[in-house]
């Protein structure tokens, strides 16, 4: 057999091998022994009579670009986000950053530093030359998490995953600490939403894939932040970002984003019976998705809550939905955003600045109105202008209220709370 054919069957080989281990992978991790059943959460009641909804930008005017922000309620009645930015998405200057808010006074803190591509290289002992997408969460433990992407080479797909822990509930770090989720070099894993938790204090932490297809999973963590088991969401190329909603300590359904490319963009749905070991086929629901992260809740009663990009092109809009049938159909009740009569006409920057004028005065406690627009203008225009209100993240504190935190215009973090009296005014 001549040099060039053995070259070819050894590729071949690796090849085979490197996809059979791809496919098999998840399986790997699974320890059956080991019990999983969904902690339900405890059911959360407001004392507000009057409703309300209130708006603030978090970060300061610099970086200029911000985006994918997470937001958690600390047991100490605090809340923290925290979010990427640097001059344009998937530089080399991005980092982590972080603010606190304060609920008594509606207020947040000045932003700070939490994470840099040196430090992240200097803590794992692998090199790190960018970041990305940060989620943060309280662990049954106490422990404050955040878990953030990293990449070396390349792009998103190669991405790997970061933990921060802090025992302390922010006041102190232990050293970034890399997890393993790939046979491909640890590559392409990545996060956006919520985590849910187990009986047995795991962590079930949604993460997707960008290479070799796009696929939803389940990433099981152990309270020391060992990975224990990788449950695959869906089998295709269409799924990304999912968020999970637990039903009972069995049942939960899962919302994707739609990354198949082909009309009609919709969310995807599936659901397991078995708390993640095994999810049904994924279904298309009602809710038009432009390839656009969307956010979730369930609440007491057995609604959902979402907010979402209901269009099938641009993110010109950010709305409040409902379902009342486990997520299959949805009723939009609010619109928090709204430039879709825009679509097929962006303005010049002249018409951008005076409609711009105009939504300034809803931002609440904001920088210098001013830089405000000035980092809009900058990341928007080219040379015509959109919008861009997008990566939508919703949860709920102690008190009962709802803190929504997503990407405005690319150049702010928006941070909006309402209540329960003002939600069930729209529902």
């Amino acid at each position: 057999m001549s040099g060039k054919r053995l070259l070819h069957h050894a590729g071949m080989t690796v090849l085979i091998a490197a996809l059979t281990l791809w496919t098999a992978w998840p399986a790997l991790f699974r320890t059956q022994s080991v019990p999983t059943r969904f902690a339900i959460p405890l059911p959360l009641l407001s004392t507000n009579v009057a409703p309300r909804l209130t708006s603030a930008l978090i970060n300061q005017a610099e970086p200029a670009r911000v985006h994918a922000a997470s937001i958690a309620a600390l047991p100490d009645g605090r809340l923290l986000s925290v979010w990427f930015g640097g001059q344009r998405e998937g530089g080399t200057d991005v980092k982590i950053y972080a603010a606190d808010y304060q609920p008594e006074q509606n207020l947040w803190s000045p932003q700070r530093l939490l994470a840099t591509p040196e430090q992240t290289t200097a803590d794992t002992g692998r090199f790190t030359r960018k970041l990305g997408n940060p989620v943060v969460f309280v662990t049954p433990k106490g422990e404050l998490w955040v878990i953030y992407v990293g990449v070396a080479l390349g792009g998103w797909a190669t991405s790997q995953l970061n933990l921060l822990r802090s025992q302390d509930l922010g006041a102190s770090w232990l050293p970034a600490k890399r997890l393993i989720t790939s046979p491909f070099l640890n590559l392409s894993t990545l996060v956006k939403a919520y985590p849910v938790f187990f009986e047995n204090g795991d962590i079930g932490l949604p993460v997707y894939y960008e290479m070799a297809g796009k696929l939803g999973e389940l990433l099981t963590l152990t309270p020391e932040g060992e990975v224990r088991n990788i449950t695959r969401m869906d089998h295709g190329a269409r799924s990304l970002q999912p968020v999970v909603l637990v039903e009972s300590p069995t049942r939960a359904i899962a919302l994707m984003r739609d990354g198949d490319g082909r009309p009609p963009h919709r969310v995807w749905r599936t659901e397991t019976e078995d708390a993640g070991r095994s999810w049904s086929p994924l279904v298309s629901t009602d809710l038009p998705n432009p390839n656009s992260a969307l956010t979730a809740l369930r609440l007491e009663d057995g609604r959902l809550l979402a907010v979402a990009n209901d269009t099938e092109d641009e993110r010109l809009r950010l709305s409040l939905l409902s379902s009342v049938d486990d997520g299959w159909s949805w009723r939009v009740i609010h619109r928090f955003e709204d430039k879709q009569r825009f679509l097929d006409h962006l303005p010049d920057k002249t018409v951008f600045r005076a409609l711009l004028a105009d939504d300034l005065k809803r931002l609440g406690n904001t920088p210098p109105l001013a830089t405000v627009a000035q980092n809009a203008e900058r990341n928007l225009c080219r040379p015509t202008c959109g919008w861009q209100y997008d990566y939508p993240y919703l949860i709920r504190s102690a008190d009962g209220d709802f803190h929504l935190v997503y990407t405005w215009n690319r150049s702010f973090i928006r941070h909006l709370r309402f209540n329960r009296v003002w939600l069930e005014e729209k529902l």
